[in-house]
């Protein structure tokens, strides 16, 4: 609810009010929230792939302009997937939900 108010008020503390959400609800929050700076995008993208799983996804949560899908199209081509026919990539808002769970669907069904 805080985070709510934060959004309406000051949507230029939503970042923080996020990460200190996180930090404090999740269990070892602040391993999500601290990150090592030592690592590039590339290496934390691994580590997350690493720790994922089909019932643990990995979701993007963006500031304005960034733009992850070259370094997922990338570790997908190292792992050796063809981004152009295994990776779906959706964009939400203005009814682009609908394409969302089609595709949820599709990848439940066929894995």
């Amino acid at each position: 609810m805080k985070m709510l108010v934060v959004r309406v008020l000051r949507p230029d503390r939503v970042t923080t009010a996020l990460d200190n959400f996180i930090a404090r609800t999740l269990p070892n929050g602040k391993d999500f929230v601290e990150c090592d700076n030592a690592s590039s995008a590339d290496q934390v993208l691994s580590s997350s792939y690493a720790d994922s799983t089909p019932a643990t996804p990995i979701f993007f949560i963006l500031s304005p302009g960034a733009n992850p899908i070259k370094n997922v199209q990338a570790l997908a081509k190292s792992l050796g997937f063809d981004p152009a026919k295994q990776l779906h990539q959706v964009a939400l808002g203005q009814g682009q939900d609908i394409i969302a769970m089609q595709l949820l669907e599709m990848g439940h069904k066929e894995g």
